[in-house]
């Protein structure tokens, strides 16, 4: 199912994305309904109902074949809401962003270049050839108005861009210190056939299992080098860059093991859920590794501010409906074929 993530900026940015190619609009703001506001900063009913109809058309595709066409009733993941609702309230959402970010623009000397116009209005004129008459006339959409839509949300985007790249979060490069561990798994999951149907192993086949994992870890101890233990047993071996905060991926367990072990050291067998493990801790520091995870920790760091950042000016700039309006745009039939 599709999680409702609300983190990175650009996720709310690129929602439609995949769907548009293309976005647009019209200078007719007056004579439009206004359906939301955010301070001054107006929402109209044609936007809010090409973004609807866009992304209705996405989740049909997606959850359609399971939920048939009264999927719009249906609950969401389990929720008390139905996929109709969560729907509309993710359009509103993404709509407050993109007109918050736009609306922020100047006071980050950000401006969209001739080069980057041209490549909206080629996008605009891509998506009006790619869509069916019938999801265009839902929508709304002419080539102008999916032009004029499109531009806030590359301005919106290289606002978000901008703000987070200006932000520079003081990081000290021993917090992004690494070492490398390497690991082997033997695993107890069973396999699964060509229709992937999952047959699990049977005890004698388990047992088999923990024997060989046995023999790995040994080779390995007296060899002083799973890796040269992988070649010669022929068993896939993994590296991870770890430190005392990060297991890099690996297994928790197995992160801690080698957290414990000398430099160089090799485990015995540690058992979990997936099987049998068995790890070396090769190396105290790793460079190249640890350069990588100093500019991942900063564009994690990067992102966290500019989602705080938007908040507040959520919280400055409270969104305000129009619900009588808001509630005319239904989203109760299918859209497409399902």
């Amino acid at each position: 199912m599709r999680g409702r993530q609300r983190g990175v900026l650009v996720l709310a940015l690129c929602l439609l994305a995949a769907v548009l190619a293309g976005c647009g609009g019209r200078e007719k703001a007056a004579e439009q309904t206004e359906v939301a506001r955010l301070g001054e900063e107006k929402i109209y009913l044609e936007e809010a109902v090409f973004y609807t109809r866009m992304l209705q058309e996405q989740w049909e595709e997606a959850y359609g074949p399971y939920y048939g066409e009264k999927m719009w009733q249906e609950k969401f993941e389990g929720g008390e809401e139905t996929f109709s609702q969560v729907l509309k309230s993710d359009v509103m959402e993404t709509l407050t962003r993109i007109h918050l970010l736009a609306a922020h623009a100047g006071e980050y000397g950000v401006e969209l270049t001739g080069e980057e116009k041209e490549n909206v209005a080629r996008r605009a004129a891509a998506f009006m050839e790619s869509n069916t008459p019938e999801v265009l006339k839902a929508a709304g959409a002419t080539k102008e108005s999916v032009e004029h839509f499109l531009l806030r949300n590359e301005l919106a985007a290289k606002v978000a861009f901008t703000l987070q790249e200006s932000y520079d979060p003081g990081l000290n490069p021993e917090e992004a210190r690494v070492g490398r561990l390497t690991y082997c798994l033997f695993s107890t999951m069973g396999t699964y056939d060509s229709e992937g149907n999952h047959q699990p192993f049977t005890e004698e086949e388990l047992e088999r299992v923990r024997e060989d994992a046995e023999d790995f870890a040994r080779r390995a101890g007296e060899l002083g080098d799973i890796s040269a233990a992988g070649e010669e047993i022929s068993h896939t071996v993994i590296d991870v860059y770890f430190n005392e905060k990060t297991d890099g991926g690996a297994h928790e367990l197995v992160a801690q093991a080698a957290r414990e072990l000398p430099l160089g050291g090799v485990s015995g067998l540690i058992e979990t859920e997936d099987g049998y493990y068995v790890v070396q801790r090769v190396s105290e520091y790793e460079e190249a590794a640890s350069l990588e995870y100093l500019e991942e920790l900063r564009q994690s760091a990067r992102e966290r501010y500019g989602e705080e950042l938007l908040k507040e000016w959520e919280e400055e700039t409270p969104l305000e409906i129009e619900e009588e309006i808001w509630d005319g745009v239904q989203v109760d039939e299918p859209l497409t074929n399902l």
